[in-house]
C-alpha cells in the first residue's frame, strides 16, 4: 500500500478490551476535538443501536464540511482475532454510515485500528515467518512427526532412520525456499520477501479504497505525523498537519460517484 508514513500497527492483546483502547485514544484526540460517547442512532429499518463516539473538531475551519463531524467505532484485535470478523467489523461500520444518529443525521464512519492491520502486520511478519520454516525448531518438529507416523502403523524407527527422513524433508523445505527465492527474484524483486509484502500491499491499497467508497475510514497513528484520520487512502486529518486539503466531506454521500 502507497501509505505516506508507516503505520504502526497495534499489537494483538494490547489492552484488555474495547473500553480500554478507547479511553487511550479518546484522551489522546481530546486535545483537537470535542468527544461525545455512546450516542444512540437508528437503522433505516427503524432497529436501534450505538457507536463508541462522535467527534467534532474543536476549530472546524478548513474542514469540507459545514458542521464536521464523525463517528468512531473502536475495535480490539486480539491474536486469535479471525479474517472473518475483521470483515464483520467493516459490515457493521457500512451499516452504521447509513444510520441516522441522535443529533447528527448520517455520519462517515472510522474503524480504530484500520481493519487492515492484519494484511499490514503481515506484511512486515514474513521474514521471520520463512526463518522459522527452516529453523532448529523445524528440524525437531520434523522429527517427532516422522516418529508419531511410524507409532501409527506400529513401527518404532530407530534415531538414525528419524535424523535421515527429518533431514531429507528439511531439505525439501529448503529447496522449496531457495526456488520461491529464484521466481521473486525472475519477476524484478530482490527476494521472496519482498514479493510478498509487495503483494499484501497491494491488497491493502484495493481494500482501503473499497471500504472507502462505502462511507468507512481508518484511524490510525502513523511514524512522523502521530494521529490521523485516513480514507481511501488519503489522509484527511493528522496530528501533526491538521485537517488536509483533499476535497473529501465527512458526511458520507449517496449516489453516483
Amino acid at each position: 500500500m502507497r501509505y505516506e508514513q508507516r503505520p504502526l500497527m497495534p499489537q494483538p492483546g494490547a489492552f484488555p478490551d474495547e473500553k480500554a483502547l478507547s479511553a487511550v485514544v479518546l484522551g489522546k484526540l481530546d486535545r483537537w476535538f470535542h468527544i461525545e460517547e455512546q450516542i444512540p442512532g437508528r437503522y433505516w429499518t427503524g432497529e436501534e443501536t450505538r457507536i463508541d463516539a462522535v467527534l467534532r473538531p474543536r476549530d472546524p475551519k478548513g474542514w469540507h464540511d459545514d458542521a464536521p463531524a464523525f463517528g468512531v467505532e473502536f475495535k480490539n484485535p486480539t491474536p486469535n482475532t479471525s479474517t472473518g470478523h475483521r470483515y464483520g467489523w467493516v459490515t457493521q461500520a457500512v451499516g452504521y454510515a447509513h444510520c441516522d444518529w441522535q443529533g447528527y443525521g448520517r455520519l462517515g464512519i472510522f474503524l480504530c485500528p484500520s481493519p487492515l492491520s492484519w494484511l499490514l502486520s503481515r506484511a512486515d511478519e514474513v521474514a521471520s515467518a520463512r526463518q522459522r520454516r527452516i529453523g532448529p525448531e523445524a528440524l525437531e518438529q520434523e522429527r517427532v512427526r516422522v516418529r508419531e507416523y511410524g507409532r501409527r502403523f506400529g513401527k518404532e524407527y530407530s534415531d538414525a532412520y528419524v535424523d535421515g527422513e527429518a533431514l531429507l524433508a528439511h531439505r525439501r523445505t529448503l529447496g522449496e525456499l531457495t526456488y520461491e527465492e529464484f521466481t521473486a527474484r525472475a519477476d524484478g524483486f530482490v527476494n521472496a520477501d519482498e514479493r510478498q509484502q509487495e503483494h499484501d500491499l497491494r491488497m491493502a491499497d484495493e481494500l482501503t479504497h473499497l471500504i472507502g467508497q462505502l462511507g468507512v475510514g481508518e484511524l490510525m497513528p502513523y511514524e512522523k505525523i502521530g494521529w490521523a484520520l485516513m480514507r481511501s487512502g488519503m489522509r484527511l486529518w493528522s496530528e501533526r498537519d491538521g485537517v488536509t486539503r483533499v476535497p473529501f466531506q465527512l458526511r458520507p454521500r449517496i449516489g453516483s460517484r
